[in-house]
């Protein structure tokens, strides 16, 4: 297995050691703690990526029935009064 020892410096941004096993690595991290940075150890794992695409009906639309949606709840009886006009005292400078 293949390890990662990654650093970060201020200026230039992350470096990363490459180390074939793990004795390499701690070694690596023991020196770059006595340069007083902080390592993070990373392992490679191998993987593989497998896309499959289909050809669909690109230029349809399917068309469905609209829905109630699930909201408030019922309309109520009631009509909607206006808001008060006058200005309140507190926010007026």
């Amino acid at each position: 297995m293949s390890y990662q020892v990654w650093t970060k410096d201020e200026f230039e941004g992350w470096k990363r050691k490459d180390c074939e096993d793990l004795l390499a690595a701690q070694v690596e991290i023991m020196a770059a703690l006595k340069r007083g940075a902080e390592p993070l150890l990373t392992l490679e794992v191998p993987f593989d990526v497998n896309i499959k695409i289909k050809e669909g009906k690109v230029s349809e639309v399917s068309k469905s029935k609209a829905r109630p949606g699930k909201g408030a709840g019922a309309e109520g009886e009631g009509e909607v009064r206006p808001g008060d006009t006058d200005p309140v005292p507190e926010l007026n400078p």
